[in-house]
């Protein structure tokens, strides 16, 4: 599953890189039993994130998204195991892109979303300061923005549209 889709951001990376040296993506891999296995490299790779940030600090705010993403589709998960299936990749219904199908892709993408708007006070750090900056000023929209993007994709999993109005 990863390496399709990591083929293309890799080149992208490499590209993008004014030293010449190409980036390394790392191989730690998050185990679940029902929801798919996710790979830090896929997301260090698919989300931009810069190469000099601390590896074990991208794996663990990564962790801490997958977990928080859990707990919100835990009832989405029970559902479907009390209908039988018996993992997230087993799930029938939608479209399939590379292998992948529509669940997978919606929870991954939810996933990273969550992680990279944990991750964007990390930019603003002195390591970085003209980019620094730039996204220290925008932190607050940019990270309401990727929290948004994780909460359609999860409302999607669960059926429902973007938006909704709910009568109290």
């Amino acid at each position: 599953m990863r390496d399709k889709a990591r083929q293309g951001a890799t080149q992208r990376g490499n590209a993008a890189m004014f030293s010449g040296k190409g980036i390394d993506y790392q191989e730690t891999e998050i185990h679940q039993v029902w929801w798919p296995t996710i790979n830090v490299g896929d997301f260090e790779a698919r989300r931009g994130v810069p190469a000099d940030m601390s590896p074990e600090k991208i794996a663990a705010l990564l962790f801490a998204a997958v977990e928080q993403v859990n707990i919100e589709l835990a009832p989405y998960q029970q559902r479907q195991i009390e209908q039988g299936y018996n993992s997230a990749e087993a799930v029938q219904g939608g479209a399939t892109m590379q292998g992948i199908n529509r669940l997978c892709h919606l929870y991954q993408t939810a996933v990273f979303a969550r992680a990279k708007a944990d991750l964007l006070p990390e930019y603003a750090t002195g390591q970085m300061r003209k980019v620094g900056d730039t996204v220290a000023e925008r932190e607050p929209e940019t990270r309401e923005s990727l929290l948004a993007e994780s909460q359609v994709h999860i409302r999607t999993i669960f059926g429902k549209r973007r938006a909704s109005a709910m009568l109290l």
